[in-house]
């Protein structure tokens, strides 16, 4: 039974990723290449209009559903009960994060460097989503004895977007608005380094 809830879950990620092929790809490749080159992500920024909105609240949608299927993965048998539980984690991490972002923008007067932060910290969590859709479905219905490698490889990607998306907030943090580096280093290991060692910690231990 739960893995015919699984595959609803992912045909409902593969619709909207379908949708993003179909109807809005330009927006959609700008925003993965973005996540890795910074140019991409300027070029991103200075589109938006109510297209890349849309854009926004798909992959924002993609990002709660495949990163939560993704945590879900440390499980030895999949439960849906415990999916739903992580989904609604994971929303709530999320919300978390974007109102301490806007909260700590407010505190220093640096609005522009709060939805900057936003961009970028989303922007890289919402690429990542993308990626390991196929990754996703050869793990939840691939035999058991060929998942594994598929899961080291989802943690690898995990880390690759991580470090691009650290490089870019503290490149922007410093460069762009002078911030001492003591505080961008607080804000990364609480909002952005800690969520990643929990996960990393359950799929090892």
């Amino acid at each position: 039974m739960s893995k015919d809830g699984f595959f609803i879950l992912l045909t409902i990620s593969f619709f909207l990723i379908g949708i993003l092929r179909a109807y809005y790809w330009n927006y959609a490749s700008l925003l993965v290449l973005g996540s890795i080159q910074y140019r991409y992500a300027s070029q991103y920024l200075r589109l938006e209009n109510a297209l890349t909105q849309r854009v926004s609240w798909i992959t924002f949608m993609i990002m709660i559903l495949n990163i939560s299927l993704f945590i879900n993965l440390q499980e030895s048998v999949f439960s849906l009960n415990h999916f739903f539980k992580i989904l609604l984690y994971s929303i709530i991490y999320f919300t978390v994060k974007f109102l301490v972002i806007l909260f700590l923008g407010n505190v220093f007067l640096k609005k522009e460097l709060a939805k900057l932060t936003v961009f970028f910290s989303f922007i890289s969590d919402r690429s990542f989503a993308i990626i390991i859709f196929p990754f996703l479905v050869f793990v939840y219905f691939v035999p058991y004895n060929l998942d594994i490698y598929f899961i080291y490889i989802l943690i690898i990607l995990f880390f690759i977007f991580l470090s691009f998306k650290i490089y870019s907030i503290y490149k922007i943090g410093t460069n762009s608005f002078g911030l001492i580096p003591l505080y961008i280093f607080l804000y990364l290991c609480v909002l952005e380094i800690f969520p990643f060692v929990l996960v990393a910690k359950g799929f090892f231990y």
